[in-house]
């Protein structure tokens, strides 16, 4: 993983051989019998923005999703508009959602309250992080909350960060993770000036078993808009594998052999695509890990340097050194699929959110979904 930092990717034939994707059918996917699209918050006049979702499951053997719920007015549906984190729950493995409750409402001075995620511990506590983004989104709160009742309430226990000078966030892959050690790790990114336009670098907050403090990892950085909305595994032999959002043709990875403190210069994954968050998981039952990204071309010319479709799902067997594409999860040419998150049910089932927007790109009807991916699935060729 020495190779220098591309501006582009560069995939070789055989690469582009072992990548190739069959067409797949408009909206659900390559075998649509075997995956389930289902509607998590439909997009209404009132609340046309819902996304960043995040999944745990409770005591009693619900599912219980968090997310963030925009409401009409000004900037409505817009990342500056006024959203607050709301959950739902399940009874039948994600097929079905209902009882939503506001969990985090805004505070003064708050823009909004958003890109919930929630963890369950190894010692069966349930937490939830939620950032406060203030001003004109050029400053932030990160917040961790801790539940004693199985999600009815949240209380606060401690901010992460506080007021911050310039844009801290984790984007549309909010996450907190515990490592084998039971450290907590919370990978962020952010950098000052113009949301749009300003230099992201990437690091992960750290956190030990029974420690008292947060420390900051080593710093990430990349060429153009910079290292953007990492998503985090851990692999077999206990080091950590981090998938990056870029502007440079697709995810870029970075390494850590010591728990998240030092991340090693990140390279391109040989995966094409435009500037979208990404999904890195590890398979429940064995030790390959699973990609969710957007391959589609990518173009210079594109604002966001490529379109957000189709939802594809790419399979590593090597630690993420080499890749397969298993299928695409989702396909319209005119739709867009990102702000992804995976949570693995007990049976090896993936439950994929993803923000759906159609047309892609609109900012006024974008509806919270789920696609039921059977564990089978992954095993394709």
């Amino acid at each position: 993983m020495a190779s220098p930092i591309m501006s582009s990717p560069q995939i070789p034939l055989v690469l582009s051989l072992l990548f190739a994707v069959s067409n797949g059918t408009p909206s659900v996917g390559d075998e649509p019998e075997l995956i389930r699209h289902v509607v998590i918050e439909p997009a209404t006049r009132e609340t046309p923005r819902s996304d960043t979702a995040s999944i745990a499951r409770l005591a009693d053997g619900l599912l219980m999703v968090v997310y963030h719920k925009y409401e009409g007015g000004k900037d409505s549906g817009h990342d500056h508009g006024l959203c607050r984190i709301w959950s739902k729950v399940s009874a039948d493995q994600g097929k079905t959602w209902t009882k939503p409750r506001m969990l985090v409402d805004v505070a003064e001075g708050d823009m909004n309250v958003q890109a919930p995620a929630l963890l369950r511990t190894e010692d069966g506590q349930l937490l939830l992080i939620a950032l406060r983004a203030h001003h004109n989104g050029d400053s932030s709160t990160m917040c961790l909350f801790r539940s004693t009742d199985e999600g009815q309430t949240f209380a606060p226990t401690e901010s992460l960060w506080s007021k911050s000078n310039g844009q801290l966030l984790q984007g549309g892959t909010s996450s907190l993770l515990q490592l084998k050690s039971g450290r907590l790790l919370l990978p962020f990114h952010g950098g000052t000036g113009n949301q749009w336009r300003q230099k992201n670098s990437a690091w992960c907050l750290l956190k030990d078993n029974g420690g008292n403090n947060w420390s900051k990892s080593t710093q990430i950085d990349l060429p153009k808009r910079g290292a953007m909305e990492a998503s985090v595994a851990q692999l077999a032999d206990k080091s950590l594998l981090m998938t990056l959002r870029t502007q440079l043709g697709g995810p870029y990875v970075s390494r850590s052999s010591d728990e998240g403190k030092t991340w090693c210069e990140p390279v391109f994954s040989g995966l094409e695509g435009g500037e979208s968050g990404t999904c890195l998981r590890r398979l429940p039952d064995n030790n390959d890990v699973v990609l969710f990204f957007n391959n589609s071309k990518y173009n210079t010319k594109h604002h966001h340097f490529g379109e957000r479709s189709p939802l594809t799902c790419a399979r590593s067997s090597d630690n993420g050194n080499s890749w397969r594409i298993v299928g695409q999860v989702a396909s319209d040419p005119k739709a867009e699929y990102t702000n992804l998150d995976c949570f693995f049910t007990e049976e090896g089932n993936a439950i994929l959110t993803y923000m759906y927007a159609k047309p892609a790109w609109n900012r006024d009807r974008i509806q919270l979904n789920a696609a039921l991916i059977p564990r089978s699935w992954f095993d394709r060729r």
